[in-house]
């Protein structure tokens, strides 16, 4: 993709015109990043309507002015201050978190010839989740959300009571939390408006994967870290075990600084990873965390190896002299070896050549190690400052006194970058979006310049010669050093940051004073915030309904419409099947009947005679059975009629011959009891 389309078309869209009210809201000198870039598609979050906007940026390359961006409505939107947005890895769910709550939304399905959300529609609905809103709200402060490095649907929270929180949000009926690391003890008494434990350094302040691993490094605000290792697919995933703090070499009496507020990796792969830690008077450490070769400090199986410190030059306003390099620095990583450095005077991009060394240290040979081991010694890290956003601005306009962003230098204040995005390969760059809603463009490996003009003139011009970039890049170099100097210094607002530090330990008195209106003015804001948040899902709810009305009165006309046209088709369908049927009737009468018909009515006539005769038969075998009936009732009657009776002389013989068989039934009965006696038979 085009890098001026960044500089250009992207710069000049109209979505950064909508934003720009609700960055007026964000405190001053509040570090947050409101911009995320995922597959083409650059996210931004509007305070002001509570709702996420997104422009396609392929579309935008080939339309122009004329692309529109959608809105993306969360169904439970937040009812604290978005502070970042995170992308999941494959891009399907958003995070916005803040120091007061964490809500995950689910996108769309993108369809469609560009690929929009719910096929181009102007607002779109998302569905959203908030975890654990009461307590997150109320009872703690979020201070880093990252996806689990290895899981799709875990998110890691690290939280203010030194506990960091695993949530599954991939299930039916929402998130769930499914353990509570601890890190640390839990922050109790209060002093001087903090924690005894955050006053002393004893408390989580972030934590970052390290590459290609599933291990975690946890940074305390006093320079300690943390290992904790766990895996979801192994048979004990929750089991986690923390080590530490890790062993730092060489060892230093401040353990490198006593204010850190940030941390990152680097590499992964074929070289060891590099820790970024970062302090809050800007100084980072670059370290490679490599196997502990010793188990004295604590068993810990890795440890920290220092190979140089880098101090941000800062520009501060010289007029305030409260100012004491006590901001935090927020860290991003970019590329493979460079990542970038917000901060309250503007953005640092930091290079790395040290781990394109490590990997070919790791692959030579012991005659070799030695010339790769002074090269890698030979190179430091190199720091670029792209924007900054400190120290007195001239006015664009001469009868302004307050230059271009209504400020003035003697304000003493400064307004950090609002958000940072990082562009697709192969000639990645930084977005960085400034307060007054003015995007900035700035490329990264300043420490290969040349290679990097040759490879972006031959994606603008792939038809050049190596020889023609080479006559071009010598009319470049024919420009004075002034008007370059000039053009990468040219920017348009530069604003400061207020910062006022307690000069003294306030009495409980003074200290009820101060909480006391703070606490008005902040209800007063959470109100104000509702407010507006509802007064813009209301009119947005009008809006929808509107166009539902004039959508649901389109379908009943059309629905009227189809319903005539119904009809008048069933109408029609009758005429023609009628139509068709006086047709083959015809057909049918004008022509003789076909082989088949003469067959089937020659069979027809056979089965008519069988039956005819079958019939008679039948009419037969009727008339027989009718005849044999009534033979067989005469014969009865006749019977009937019969007088059997028998004479004297046969009775008396019969009753002889009954007396006689009568006697010698007996006699043999007496005869079988004698035989049985004898016998002794029972």
């Amino acid at each position: 993709m085009d890098s001026r389309l960044y500089e250009t078309k992207l710069a000049n869209h109209k979505i950064f015109h909508e934003i720009k009210d609700g960055l007026k809201e964000i405190p001053n000198g509040m570090l947050c990043n409101l911009l995320e870039l995922k597959d083409d598609v650059l996210y931004a979050w509007n305070a002001a309507k509570n709702c996420l906007l997104c422009v396609n940026l392929k579309q935008l390359e080939e339309h122009g002015d004329e692309t529109q961006y959608q809105k993306l409505h969360l169904l439970t939107p937040p009812a604290f201050s978005v502070e970042r947005i995170i992308s999941s890895t494959c891009g399907s769910r958003l995070c916005v978190w803040g120091s007061r709550g964490v809500t995950v939304l689910e996108l769309p399905s993108r369809w469609g010839r560009a690929g929009l959300f719910d096929s181009g529609s102007q607002t779109v609905l998302c569905k959203s989740h908030t975890l654990d809103e009461r307590f997150l709200y109320s009872q703690s402060e979020v201070r880093r959300v990252h996806w689990h490095p290895s899981s799709l649907s875990h998110l890691l929270v690290l939280v203010s009571d030194n506990t960091i929180r695993l949530y599954n949000i991939a299930l039916k009926n929402g998130p769930k939390l499914v353990k509570i690391f601890t890190i640390g003890a839990k922050p109790s008494s209060l002093l001087a408006g903090k924690t005894i434990l955050d006053s002393l350094g004893d408390t989580a302040v972030d934590f970052t994967p390290t590459p290609d691993t599933d291990a975690l490094l946890i940074l305390r605000g006093n320079g300690d870290v943390y290992m904790m290792e766990f895996d979801l697919e192994g048979k004990s995933p929750l089991q986690a075990k923390l080590s530490g703090p890790l062993a730092m070499y060489p060892p230093a009496d401040d353990n490198y600084g006593s204010e850190s507020c940030s941390i990152t990796a680097l590499g992964g792969g074929d070289s060891p990873p590099l820790v970024v830690v970062a302090t809050c008077s800007a100084a980072l450490y670059h370290c490679l965390l490599l196997p502990n070769p010793s188990d004295k400090e604590n068993g810990d199986s890795h440890a920290l190896y220092v190979v140089e410190a880098v101090e941000l030059n800062i520009v501060l306003n010289p007029d305030d002299v409260n100012m004491q390099h006590s901001y935090p620095v927020h860290l991003y990583p970019c590329t493979n070896n460079t990542y970038a450095c917000m901060h309250a005077g503007g953005v640092h991009t930091v290079t790395l050549p040290l781990l394109a060394h490590l990997r070919d240290y790791a692959l030579a040979s012991e005659e070799d190690s030695e010339t790769v081991l002074s090269a890698i010694c030979s190179k430091s890290s190199v720091a670029r400052h792209l924007v900054c956003t400190s120290g007195p601005s001239g006015p664009s306009d001469p009868s302004d006194p307050n230059g271009p962003g209504g400020l003035s230098a003697a304000d003493g204040r400064f307004r950090p970058p609002v958000a940072l995005a990082l562009s697709a390969p192969p000639l990645p760059a930084l977005l960085i979006l400034c307060e007054d809603g003015t995007l900035l463009t700035r490329t990264l490996e300043p420490y290969d310049l040349e290679e990097q003009l040759y490879k972006e003139m031959q994606l603008k011009n792939p038809a050049l010669d190596q020889d023609d970039i080479s006559v071009i890049l010598k009319e470049r170099q024919k420009v004075s050093f002034t008007a370059i100097i000039q053009e990468i210094l040219a920017r348009q607002v530069s604003q400061p940051l207020l910062h006022a530090a307690a000069s003294h330990e306030p009495s409980p008195q003074e200290t009820l004073q101060v909480i006391q209106p703070y606490y008005s003015f902040t209800s007063f804001l959470t109100a104000i915030s509702f407010g507006c948040a509802y007064s813009a899902e209301t009119e947005q709810h009008a809006t929808w309904l509107a166009d539902l009305q004039v959508e649901v009165n389109d379908t009943q006309l059309q629905s009227s419409v189809l319903r005539e046209k119904c009809v008048l088709a069933e109408k029609h369908q009758d005429d023609i099947k009628y139509r068709c049927s006086a047709v083959i009737r015809r057909l049918r009468a004008g022509c003789g009947p076909s082989a088949a018909e003469r067959a089937l009515i020659r069979e027809l006539e056979v089965h008519r005679a069988r039956g005819d005769q079958l019939a008679d038969q039948l009419r037969l075998l009727q008339h027989h059975a009718q005849h044999k009936s009534h033979e067989l009732k005469q014969w009865q009657e006749d019977y009937k009629k019969k007088d059997i009776a028998l004479g004297k002389s046969h009775s008396d013989t019969i009753s002889s011959i009954l007396q006689q068989q009568t006697s010698q039934i007996s006699t043999l009965i007496e005869e079988t009891k004698l035989l049985k006696d004898q016998l002794s038979i029972i």
